[in-house]
């Protein structure tokens, strides 16, 4: 668990999806590599989020979404 809140203390997801969001619904998120990369990469973030808390509660879980 510790693990899991140091993933996320360390990463201003909710930050950084906030913006996201408020872009989109603005229609001002252009889709370029950037944007495209740093929308991966908080995926990727928000994954191994997951399975460090499913490790963490003792669950098995898959190695994809």
């Amino acid at each position: 668990m510790a693990r899991a809140l140091g993933l996320l203390g360390n990463l201003r997801l909710a930050n950084n999806l906030n913006q996201l969001a408020k872009a989109a619904n603005k229609g001002a998120l252009p889709l370029s590599p950037e944007v495209e990369e740093e929308l991966f990469a908080t995926c990727a973030a928000v994954f191994a989020i997951r399975m460090e808390l499913m490790k963490a509660l003792g669950y098995e879980s898959e190695d994809r979404p």
